[in-house]
C-alpha cells in the first residue's frame, strides 16, 4: 500500500470522535485526510471515492456507534 493510505488510516483514528458524530454507523472513504464518500453500503462508498479521486488505494472504514453485536 502507498504511504498515503497509512497516513489516511492514521488520520481516521486520530479523528474518531468527529467522525462518530457526523458519520455514525456509516462507511467512510478517506483520501488526503478527508472523507470523500460515505454511506451504508461499503461497495458504493468505495466506487464513489474512486470516481471522485481517481485513486486506487484508500481506507474504507466503518464508523461504529459502539452498539453493534456481531
Amino acid at each position: 500500500m502507498p504511504e498515503e493510505f497509512w497516513d489516511d488510516q492514521g488520520w481516521r483514528f486520530a479523528h474518531q470522535t468527529e467522525l462518530s458524530e457526523r458519520y455514525r454507523d456509516e462507511w467512510v472513504a478517506i483520501v488526503d485526510e478527508k472523507v470523500v464518500a460515505s454511506g451504508k453500503d461499503p461497495d458504493k462508498v468505495e466506487k464513489e471515492a474512486k470516481r471522485k479521486t481517481g485513486k486506487k488505494y484508500f481506507p474504507v472504514m466503518f464508523v461504529e456507534s459502539g452498539s453493534h453485536i456481531y
